[in-house]
């Protein structure tokens, strides 16, 4: 056993089971899912069920890779370094632009007692 490398990451049992949430989310329509032990990757080919995806879980970079000669184009919806897991929505389709990202925003919920932002005296 490797004992230089740490332990990270979430149990199988838990990746997967998000995974399983982001399917039913678009309705079983995917082409496959990426799951490592600190990563959910999910693609689909329509704009719609990737914005969908994209929206619910706050992806807020989106990254296009144009076409090549040996590969079709294709754009990523991710989340933020650093965040575990991280989540990724690639869509290979051809897209309307400009493509929306989904950034996280306050919760509005957050300021219904007028005390966001203030310190405890």
């Amino acid at each position: 056993m490797n004992t230089n490398v740490p332990d990270v990451g979430f149990a199988p049992v838990e990746l997967l089971q998000v995974a399983g949430d982001l399917v039913d989310w678009v309705d079983g329509r995917f082409t496959y899912l990426a799951l490592s032990r600190t990563a959910i990757s999910v693609h689909v080919d329509a704009q719609a069920d990737a914005e969908h995806l994209a929206r619910l879980l706050c992806l807020g970079d989106v990254t296009d890779y144009p076409p090549e000669d040996h590969a079709r184009g294709f754009t990523v919806w991710s989340s933020p370094a650093g965040a575990t897991p991280a989540f990724a929505v690639c869509c290979a389709a051809d897209l309307t632009r400009p493509v929306r990202s989904f950034p996280a925003v306050e919760p509005w919920w957050d300021d219904l007692d007028g005390s966001a932002g203030t310190e405890a005296a």
